[in-house]
């Protein structure tokens, strides 16, 4: 297929769920022979300064690549009178959609269809399809109304203030846009589930795909595994800094009393000051903005995900489930996943039920034991056959 794909995030560097997810499908595409001409963005407020190495990477994997400003002045201000805060700022100007519509016209023809991934995309994303006279194929990454509103809960400060602006008016967006895609590809069972429930059944489930650099982490060489618990994840969202403030004040100190000894890293984007500042004081090592995943993973024994919000599916819990390790989370960390898939994951949403739990994977991983053989299920549920099976499809059959 030839594809115009709208990025609501740049995918590079991979360092959240939503970038891990849209670049890793990018290359995915593109090893099964389709052509992806992407239209990303740069300049949000919790965005990387881009460089050329990003650049470079983004390009090696599309075949064509155009970079947007996101607006943070006052034509988003006025544009939100139309759009939730963060479609507003990636709305161009007429001016602006004109010029890229004739870039796109002059280097695409005989384009398949438009392929928005996450919902920020959507507005430039089905004004493009219009004007091209192609399908609208939307990649949903979450119930997005309800996640943001649960943010926005979970938030404080300025933060709060931002996300609420981005919770005005999405549910009626969010739902237009599923509503006029040809087809919209769920990361979440459960959460298409919820779509068909209110009458939209358009959908089809896109998992996310994993990592091939942790999946061969399991499959590799064993090495020197030092860390007894790791928590890799985003430090700047909401729902993570939730669950982490219920595991340091609830869960650690019942395991430290058990292995007094034991060890915990946490590591992941953007960490504040408040959790840099709580763990130092906890002698907990934190891991900043790491470059890739993989090395990590490969030197701890446990997993842990103790979110207790969120919707969609959870990128971090998929990517410990690579590792072939134990990974020890709640219910919302196991949402949207497949039956056989949950049953590979310690699941326990009280203190002292995941403290138990954590502290019985630890003291089996000391011992040698603990690893699992997940490689055939990882490739079966998260491998490029998910999304060839998707593109192989008319982009008019559900």
């Amino acid at each position: 297929m030839r594809l115009l794909a709208l990025l609501q995030e740049f995918p590079f560097p991979p360092n959240n769920g939503m970038r891990s997810d849209i670049s890793r499908r990018l290359v995915a595409m593109r090893a099964l022979g389709h052509e992806v001409h992407a239209i990303s963005w740069t300049g949000g407020r919790l965005d990387p300064v881009l460089g050329e190495t990003e650049l470079a990477q983004a390009r090696a994997i599309t075949a064509s690549l155009d970079v947007l400003r996101v607006d943070r002045g006052a034509r988003r201000v006025a544009n939100m009178l139309r759009f939730p805060s963060q479609v507003a700022g990636r709305w161009p100007s007429a001016e602006a959609r004109a010029a890229l519509l004739a870039r796109i016209s002059a280097r695409m023809h005989a384009l398949d269809a438009v392929w928005v991934d996450g919902i920020h995309a959507g507005a430039l994303g089905r004004w493009l399809a219009e004007q091209l006279g192609v399908p609208l194929l939307y990649r949903s990454h979450n119930v997005e109304h309800r996640y943001l509103a649960e943010q926005a809960r979970l938030a404080t400060g300025k933060s709060r203030l931002l996300i609420a602006a981005n919770v005005l008016g999405m549910k009626r967006f969010e739902r237009a846009l599923m509503r006029d895609a040809t087809l919209f590809h769920d990361i979440s069972a459960d959460d298409l589930g919820y779509w068909r429930d209110t009458g939209l059944t358009n959908g089809r489930w896109l998992p996310p795909l994993a990592d091939p650099a942790i999946l061969a982490v399991a499959d590799g060489p064993e090495v020197a595994r030092t860390v007894d618990l790791l928590f890799l994840g985003s430090l700047s969202s909401p729902n993570n800094l939730k669950g982490l403030d219920w595991y340091l004040a609830h869960v650690h100190p019942r395991v430290v009393s058990v292995l007094p000894d034991v060890t915990l890293t946490i590591a992941g984007r953007g960490p504040g000051k408040a959790l840099a500042d709580r763990l130092a004081k906890l002698s907990i090592p934190l891991v900043a903005d790491p470059p890739e995943a993989a090395a990590l993973f490969a030197g701890a024994r446990v997993m842990l995900n103790p979110i207790l919000h969120g919707s969609g599916v959870n990128i971090k819990t998929v990517d410990m489930l690579a590792t072939g390790r134990p990974v020890v989370t709640t219910s919302k960390g196991a949402r949207g996943l497949p039956a056989d898939v949950v049953a590979q994951l310690t699941v326990a949403d009280k203190a002292e039920t995941f403290a138990a739990a954590t502290v019985a994977a630890v003291t089996e991983a000391r011992a040698g034991g603990g690893g699992t053989d997940r490689a055939a299920m990882m490739q079966r549920v998260f491998g490029p056959s998910a999304i060839a099976e998707v593109l192989a499809l008319p982009p008019s059959e559900p």
